[in-house]
Parts: structure tokens; C-alpha cells; sequence
């Protein structure tokens, strides 16, 4: 790991993993250290995976500056990388009159950030003509049509395998434990970054560590800005209702929150929440009161919506800086370091505009940026065997006896899709999850987790009983059991 790049990005979440990939386009020598097993299991894995319009922003914010902006380049990043993206639009809705003028002004704000094509639709009648199941209640929304949905996981995934690909180095399970500064901008590695496990060296440093992200600056004098967490629970409903849904779905927003909302996933599924739970320490547990006010407020918007589909229920954390909003630019105390934090909704919106925005600053400050002849912006998806015509089938399982055996029933994913999740960076079983959907389904991993764990320890080298859900002592098996 001791190594000297140009730039050290730490944190691998979307916007860490879009830095990098940015970064790969030119002959600038990049190195990224994260403290997980894998990419975007921060805040990046456990949101809504919304892509806002950009109406809801304070105008004049930092965040009103970069998520209209992000939100158009989606295409851009998505289709190169073949990460599914739609613009299913977004709905916030009122059930009263009184605040019409309400919408109204959040159209204004979102004109002003830059948001085209807003409207509003007055009348049960018109709303359900595009979003059949929503309340009797509601009566008027504003409609967003740029609004769209991507997986956040896939999309980092993503970003990392085409970073990678163009000379990118990920170390993983590297937790940064400090920074030295020599200061002395004429020597080259004038930051030395000490991990866990090693050090790396660097001429300028991104922090874009999330949660964390307070804390990394703090490492080199910079107290600019702290992180308060913030923790939104959810609700995922099975798949097989997908289609009960069609608009991103919110009601009118409050100070603190744009609310419980109701959405269609970009894979299938539906989605409800978040919350929101000030924290004084990180913490991704569910709690009854929390689940129980994400349920109720879903079920305002749709009361007849199956509540016994849901299969299963999670928690993720927001990086709220003490300004509320984002903390991007040169740190004042160091020269080269780079903060990026307080990056919470709408962080994954804005992340496109957000990575090209650093590399435009790094270059300002000096990095030079030669573009890269040899940098190939495509990246082709793992082949999703459920998709496939039998034709296809039968020429993809020709010569993969992999491609024969169906290792999760609920997703029919084959060993083919989780052997070549592993040959990718998959190294758990969530990393396999967040790949191929193997565990997403019905049974939430109850037929298909054996058979992974034996996939997992064969390609890896490693006994069953050093397998693990996500790194960090998951361990699932103490070990093996005595006949009779």
C-alpha cells in the first residue's frame, strides 16, 4: 500500500467513486482508500435512490447549485456504465387547498435553481389519472417530470469497476487513522495518508469520507465544519406489486424533511420512507416507533397498498453538517485538501455535478490534467440471466455449466452471475447481494444463503466459517456439525 499518487480520494460512496472515476479520464495517477469491504455501503446503499429535480434546494445554497445541474447529466453517467435510470417523475402532494400557494412557491424556488418543466395538477381526478392509487385525499400535486430513480448501490459499483478499469487503485478495509502535512507544496506526496493498514502518499487529498468526513478534517487542523448523524429508517416491499406505484410520491415537505415518501426502486420494488432521527453516534438500528411512523405516513398516501408484501425493513445515516448544507471546497487551513462532507440529500442528484465540479477545482490548484487516450467510458453490466431469450440462454449456458445451476430462486440468479459478481470485487455476501440481487427476493436470502456462502469460500480461497455478510466479524457459520 505504501504508494505516491497525485490524489488520494478517501471514501468510496457515489461521490467518492465519481471523484475517482472523473479523475480516471485524465493521466493523473489516483488512489482511493475506503474502510468497508466494498464500495457505497454508507449513506450511498441505504437511501431512497432518488433523483430529485432540484426544486426543493434553497436557492443560493450550495446544494441548490449542484443538484439541478446533477440531475442532467444522469444520462451521462448511467448509459456509458449500463445502470439502469428512470425519469418516472416525482409527485408532492397536498390533501388541502389552502396550500396551493405552497406549491406554487416551491415551483418559483425550483424555477430559480433551474428545474424545467414543473407544473401543477389540481383535482383527485387528474392526479389519479397518472397515479391511479394514490389517496382520495390528495388534492393537487406538483408535478416533476425530470425526477427519476437509479439503484445508488449499482450505480457506485459502477463507477468503481470503470475507475478500476482506467488505472484507479481501491484499497478496502483501509479505515485513514490520520494525516501528516509536510507542508512544503514542491515535494511530491506532500500528504502522507496512514491507514489501518499501511500509508499512501499524495499531492492532494479529497475527503469525502461521509459520516466521517468532520472527523478526516479534523486530521489536519480543520475545524470548519462538524457532522451531526442523522438516521432515516425504511419499508421495501416485494417486487411483485411494482407496478401499484408509478410517481415518486411526497408529501408536502417540512423544515427538518421532505417527508415519508412512496416510490417505485429503480429494480422493481417499492419503497417507503425515510424518517428522520437526529443521532448523537452513528446507528443503523430500526426501531418499532421509527418503522411504525415510516408505515403510517406511507399509508396516507396509499391506504390500500398491500402491507403484507414487505419483506423487509432497513435503516441508513445522512452526514448532516452543522449548516445543513453541503461543505465543498479547498480546506482554509491546508493547501490541496479538499473537503466534500455534509453530503446528504440530495447528495446522490448532485454527485455527477459534484465530481466534475473537484476535478475543474483540482486543476485550478495545479493538477495538471493530460486527457487519457487509452480511457474507455463503457462498462458492461454482469448478463442477468432472467432477462434473457432462450436464444440467449442457450448461447450464453453453452460453455458455462455455471449458467445451468439457478443458486437463488426468488431472482433467478445463476452461479454464472455470482461467480463473475466475485471475479468482480465481490468479497461478501452483500457484495454479491447489491451485484445480482441474490437475497433481494422473497425469501430475503432463506433458500439461496448456503449456497453462497459455499460459492463464496470456494472462489475465495477461504473456509466456510471465514465468510461473512459484510465484513467486520458477520460471521454466519461457528462451525460444523457432528453426525449423530
Amino acid at each position: 500500500m505504501d504508494s505516491t499518487y497525485d490524489v488520494i480520494v478517501i471514501g468510496a460512496g457515489v461521490i467518492g467513486t465519481g471523484i475517482a472515476r472523473e479523475l480516471s479520464r485524465y493521466e493523473v495517477n489516483v488512489g482511493l482508500l475506503e474502510k468497508e469491504p466494498d464500495v457505497g455501503w454508507g449513506t450511498t446503499k441505504a437511501n431512497s435512490g432518488i433523483i430529485h429535480a432540484g426544486y426543493d434546494a434553497k436557492p443560493g445554497t450550495v446544494k441548490a447549485s449542484f443538484s439541478a445541474s446533477g440531475n442532467k447529466k444522469y444520462e451521462e453517467w448511467t448509459e456509458p456504465l449500463s445502470v439502469p435510470f428512470a425519469r418516472i417523475g416525482s409527485f408532492v402532494s397536498t390533501t388541502e387547498e389552502s396550500q396551493l400557494d405552497d406549491l406554487e412557491r416551491l415551483i418559483e424556488q425550483g424555477e430559480e435553481n433551474g428545474v424545467e418543466e414543473l407544473e401543477t395538477i389540481q383535482g383527485n381526478n387528474n392526479v389519479r389519472e397518472l397515479e391511479p392509487n394514490i389517496s382520495e385525499k390528495v388534492e393537487a400535486v406538483l408535478h416533476a417530470p425530470t425526477a427519476g430513480v437509479v439503484a445508488p448501490y449499482k450505480l457506485t459499483i459502477a463507477l468503481y469497476e470503470n475507475a478500476r478499469d482506467n488505472g484507479v487503485d481501491f484499497f478496502f478495509n483501509s479505515p485513514v487513522e490520520s494525516i501528516k502535512v509536510k507542508d512544503d507544496p514542491e515535494i511530491k506526496g506532500n500528504f502522507e495518508v496512514v491507514a489501518s493498514d499501511g500509508e499512501v502518499h499524495g499531492d492532494y487529498v479529497i475527503n469525502a469520507a461521509g459520516i466521517a468526513s468532520g472527523k478526516v478534517a479534523s486530521m489536519v487542523g480543520d475545524d470548519s465544519f462538524s457532522i451531526f448523524p442523522a438516521r432515516g429508517e425504511y419499508h421495501l416491499l416485494d417486487s411483485e406489486i411494482k407496478n401499484y406505484v408509478n410517481k415518486i410520491n411526497f408529501p408536502m415537505p417540512t423544515g427538518e424533511s421532505k417527508g415519508i415518501l412512496v416510490t417505485p426502486a429503480a429494480e422493481g420494488s417499492i419503497i417507503f420512507g425515510p424518517n428522520h432521527q437526529p443521532l448523537k453516534e452513528p446507528s443503523v438500528a430500526t426501531t418499532r416507533e421509527g418503522l411504525n411512523e415510516v408505515f403510517s405516513g406511507a399509508t396516507d398516501l396509499f391506504p390500500g397498498i398491500d402491507t403484507s408484501k414487505i419483506v423487509t425493513n432497513f435503516a441508513g445515516l445522512r452526514a448532516k453538517a452543522g449548516s445543513d448544507d453541503f461543505e465543498i471546497g479547498e480546506s482554509d487551513e491546508v493547501e490541496g485538501f479538499i473537503n466534500v462532507g455534509g453530503i446528504q440529500s440530495p447528495g446522490l442528484t448532485a454527485a455527477p455535478a459534484i465530481s466534475g465540479h473537484i476535478v475543474d477545482l483540482l486543476e485550478d490548484k495545479g493538477l495538471e490534467l493530460t486527457p487519457d487516450p487509452d480511457f474507455d467510458p463503457n462498462r458492461e453490466p454482469i448478463p442477468r440471466f432472467s432477462e434473457l431469450s432462450p436464444e440467449e440462454i442457450a448461447e450464453y449456458a453453452e460453455d458455462r455449466d455455471a449458467a445451468r445451476e439457478i443458486v437463488c430462486r426468488c431472482e433467478e440468479i445463476t452461479r454464472a452471475e455470482v461467480e463473475e459478481a466475485i471475479d468482480r470485487g465481490a468479497t461478501t455476501l452483500d457484495g454479491i447481494k447489491f451485484r445480482t440481487r441474490a437475497r433481494m427476493g422473497s425469501c430475503q436470502g432463506g433458500f439461496c444463503t448456503p449456497r453462497l456462502v459455499e460459492i463464496l469460500s470456494d472462489k475465495l480461497g477461504v473456509s466456510p466459517k471465514e465468510v461473512t455478510k459484510k465484513g467486520d466479524g458477520s460471521y454466519l457459520l461457528a462451525g460444523e456439525t457432528k453426525e449423530g
